[in-house]
């Protein structure tokens, strides 16, 4: 087996959503700060891949869907030549998937890094995976894991670097959509994938409605081509002068416009973790009574964050099957977040 001190060139494998593949680039600065020569290459789908672009501390980005249908030993197989034609000596997999263990495996990587689960057998180099207990942070698990790789240095939050092109398409783009910068900017993601992260679209409109009388700020909302039916909901019920970029950026448009916001206000999704990853404060509301996706997990890393949770005791909590329609989510009320945008926005000395 490779000796620690004896690493030189390692992949990082994180191929889920954008949230948790911003939240483990912390991989990337960890074992760099530790071991300043090594050479660091990651895997990532497709989707995500723009979250890494453009670090000057990536050598190399490999995208890969591990939901392919071909099979589980193709899909391992096809990725294995891509890893073995690098000649990586360390991996360390940070989503636990049979298709990625297989993979290293295949590619004959000498030291292989993980989580003891989904054919954990496949690794040399293992912990329990204890994440659904929900008693840290993601990033906080991650840095259990570089343990075995010999890191040592103090945890420390993503950051998301801006892409200078991104920047000027933005520009165009704000300035196509009337949004100009005479204000301070309050951004809104109203949407998610998942049913049980999101807050009503009816508390979005009473919570801008309050934002419009009582702070002199734009209001605009952000999300995914997806995310055009709530936003559009919340546009047409509103009734107040609000922004909708909602579809209209890529991922680094959305780095860069949000470098450009006082204050994020969402549910539990990666653009929350984008948003802390660029510096401003977020202001997040989370449901759900699971341990693995509760706060203390998920949260957005930093201190002048905002985290509104409520849960109402369901044991089992449904998630997305919940049948009280997301009361835990209904329980974060209007008041609640309205104040927390409020108070984030007297410290930054804007008129209210």
């Amino acid at each position: 087996m490779l000796k620690k001190n004896g690493i030189k060139n390692l992949v990082i494998l994180r191929t889920d959503r954008i949230g948790e593949v911003l939240l483990s680039t912390v991989a990337i600065d960890a074992v760099k700060d530790q071991f300043p020569n090594v050479e660091i290459s990651f895997v990532t789908s497709t989707y995500s891949k723009s979250l890494l672009e453009d670090r000057d501390n990536v050598k190399e980005i490999f995208t890969f869907d591990i939901f392919k249908e071909k099979g589980i030993f193709w899909n391992a197989i096809a990725l294995a030549k891509k890893l073995k034609a690098a000649k990586f000596d360390t991996s360390v997999t940070l989503n636990p998937h049979k298709v990625l263990h297989l993979a290293c495996f295949f590619a004959g990587i000498p030291l292989r890094i993980g989580y003891d689960r989904k054919w954990g057998f496949l690794l040399n180099k293992k912990i329990r995976d204890k994440r659904d207990e929900g008693k840290k942070h993601e990033i906080e698990y991650t840095y259990d894991l570089l343990a075995l790789l010999g890191v040592t240095k103090p945890v420390k939050g993503p950051y998301l670097p801006v892409n200078k092109k991104a920047e000027e398409s933005l520009a165009g783009i704000l300035t196509g959509k009337g949004i100009f910068s005479d204000k301070k900017m309050i951004v809104i993601h109203p949407g998610s994938s998942n049913p049980s992260k999101i807050w009503s679209w009816r508390n979005y409109v009473e919570l801008i409605k309050r934002i419009k009388k009582n702070i002199y700020s734009n209001v605009v909302l952000v999300g995914s081509e997806q995310e055009k039916d709530i936003s559009g909901k919340i546009m047409e019920n509103s009734g107040e002068d609000v922004k909708d970029l909602t579809g209209c950026l890529d991922i680094k448009e959305l780095i860069a416009f949000l470098r450009r916001c006082d204050v994020f206000i969402g549910n539990d999704t990666g653009p929350m973790h984008m948003a802390a990853a660029v510096g401003i404060p977020v202001v997040a509301i989370f449901g759900r009574n699971i341990p693995g996706v509760s706060p203390v997990r998920w949260r957005p890393w930093g201190d002048k964050n905002i985290v509104l949770y409520r849960t109402m005791g369901c044991d089992p909590c449904l998630d997305s099957g919940c049948r009280k329609n997301f009361k835990c989510l209904e329980a974060v009320t209007v008041d609640a977040v309205f104040s927390a945008a409020k108070g984030i926005m007297k410290n930054t000395g804007t008129c209210i």
